[in-house]
């Protein structure tokens, strides 16, 4: 029988090689098919809605999508940035992020690499560099650095170890687009923030310093919107003459936070006023009570500015209307209304603020981003002579005040004296509102008992709100009857709130529904709900039983009066 490769006189070798071409062939034909399947792809993707987007339109989504990521300063997992993602969808894409610089422009990432390749596509478009991790550019900040002249934005935070050379990098150029700096230090160094940007940046308009020493003048500030430094080395305190005279220079300032406590110098009372009357925001901690009224009373600010004090610490009212003078210069200019007041304490530690609107929406004590807070004030006070009932003295600092509206938390009981003062220096007062306060004092303050109609501690009361509060036993019923006795005198409590108030069981709740025409509970309940025996209607808890003594073990048969054993001999 004739074989196929004797009836084709093909020799193996020979076979081998044909199979072989016929294997190159059939490659190329795959090739060319998925070239052709690559083109059929990408005529499909010109013809979607994001391809038919004119270039300009796209890379402005591009850029918007990236940079709300970028501004965060958290670089990616993988060190690549965010922009890389968009050129890996298609050639359309990649072609339109390549050819638009400002994609590029935003930089945060900690690898080396990348960093590079972001230099080169942003062209010579301005930079954002925002980093807010101490190791997020540890390896490449002086390649970033290098192009100090085209950044208009640049936050920097660092470990001390790189602080010093990194400010060598920026004394090194000048930065004339530059708008925004932003530089903190983490450990002990602080490097000097001395002759930067080789005195020139021009455009500059924010400035945040944390943990530097700081030359108060330099005169690149002086066309600042916003100044915040805070931690500054003890050795950098100015005097009050040399902060004055910065601020002096800063006459455009809007924002201007301290965190920094200035020294007295002989020739204060020669130093003029300084008008900061673009001034919105101003925030002061460390401060002594002396320094601060010092400083306002040689300040010309507008009349609605937003003030938050930290101050050491307070002894007695003299001092509140000290500073007052020194805030409001003029009682008789035209200022926005005050309508609510929230008074804090935690251990030794009093928080007092005013605001124009009746609520306060925001959890921050000191200097809130809330613009209604017009006044911020924490102070300390000696447990020695702590007097809750100074916070309201504070109100002589807002003029003209028209306080509706009392919050309260305090970690103890404010005693009834707490409470009279606040219904003397707050006549209209309409809601009061108590978060994780005990409320003895207050019922007690609430109580008239034989006294006048006019001697009715708030007569202008007619919403209580009471959240996270402990009753005792007997205080449900107290207040029941507190409710009743003012509806007799005509400033009866119209609203009441009952939120997480422990130990108020379901028929207290609906004994003040019957007495107040507005109640709200939650229905809250604990596991177990008791005043421990702190009122008058619960009995004292019994003591917990002493332990019976162990009985005496019983003598061992096998041993001796003198306790050692028999031995068998």
């Amino acid at each position: 029988m004739m074989t196929l490769s004797a009836s084709l006189d093909v020799t193996p070798r020979s076979r081998t090689a044909l199979i072989e071409h016929a294997h190159r062939d059939i490659d190329k034909e795959i090739i060319a098919l998925v070239e052709s399947m690559r083109v059929l792809r990408s005529r499909k993707n010109a013809l979607t809605y994001t391809c038919l987007l004119p270039p300009e339109i796209l890379a402005a989504t591009f850029i918007y999508i990236t940079e709300e990521e970028s501004y965060s300063g958290t670089p990616s997992h993988c060190g690549a940035p965010l922009s890389l993602a968009v050129t890996h969808v298609c050639r359309h894409w990649r072609q339109v992020a390549l050819e638009c610089a400002t994609l590029w422009t935003s930089i945060n990432c900690a690898s080396a690499h990348w960093v590079a390749i972001m230099l080169e596509r942003s062209k010579k478009a301005a930079l954002v560099v925002i980093c807010s991790a101490p190791t997020s550019l540890h390896q490449c900040f002086e390649q970033v650095l290098s192009q100090l002249p085209r950044i208009k934005v640049l936050q920097l935070c660092s470990f001390s170890s790189d602080a010093n050379r990194i400010v060598d990098c920026l004394s090194s150029q000048p930065a004339p687009l530059l708008q925004i700096f932003k530089f903190s230090v983490q450990g002990a160094i602080h490097p000097g923030i001395n002759a930067i940007f080789q005195g020139c940046a021009p455009q500059l308009r924010s400035v945040e310093l944390m943990q530097c020493s700081f030359n108060w003048t330099l005169g690149i500030f002086s066309g600042l919107r916003t100044l915040d430094v805070r931690q500054t080395a003890p050795s950098s305190y100015p005097t009050l003459s040399q902060l004055l005279s910065a601020l002096r220079h800063m006459s455009g300032l809007e924002q201007l936070t301290f965190d920094l406590l200035p020294t007295a110098s002989e020739d204060n009372e020669l130093f003029d006023k300084v008008s900061l009357t673009r001034l919105k925001s101003m925030a002061l901690a460390g401060f002594t009570i002396q320094t601060t009224i010092f400083l306002f009373s040689h300040l010309l600010l507008p009349v609605d500015v937003k003030i938050a004090l930290n101050i050491a610490r307070i002894v007695g009212p003299e001092g509140l209307f000290g500073l007052c003078s020194a805030i409001h210069k003029d009682v008789n200019e035209s200022f926005s209304v005050i309508r609510s007041m929230r008074a804090t304490c935690s251990s030794d530690v009093f928080g007092v603020q005013f605001s124009t609107s009746m609520a306060f929406t925001s959890g921050y004590i000191w200097n809130p981003p809330d613009s209604d807070i017009r006044l911020s004030i924490e102070f300390t006070c000696d447990s020695s002579d702590r007097n809750s009932a100074i916070v309201f003295d504070m109100c002589c600092m807002v003029p003209h005040y028209k306080i509706r509206s009392l919050f309260v938390s305090f970690p103890l009981d404010p005693q009834e004296s707490f409470w009279r003062a606040g219904s003397t220096a707050l006549p209209e007062l309409e809601s009061i509102h108590l978060n994780g306060t005990l409320i003895g004092g207050l019922i007690a303050a609430l109580q008239t008992g034989d006294a006048q109609s006019s001697d009715i501690a708030y007569p202008s009361l007619h919403a209580l709100e009471l959240e996270n509060i402990h009753f005792g036993c007997d205080q449900p019923w107290d207040l029941r009857d507190i409710v009743m006795i003012r509806a007799e005198y005509g400033v009866a409590l119209h609203e009441l709130r009952l939120a997480k108030c422990g130990n108020l069981l379901a028929n207290e709740a609906q004994f003040l529904r019957e007495v107040v025409v507005d109640v709200e509970w939650d229905g809250y309940k604990e596991d177990q709900y008791s005043c421990r025996g702190l009122c008058d209607r619960c009995p004292e808890p019994e003591p917990e039983p002493e332990p019976e003594p162990e009985p005496e073990p019983e003598p061992d048969p096998d041993s001796d009066s003198d306790g050692d054993a028999h031995s068998e001999d």
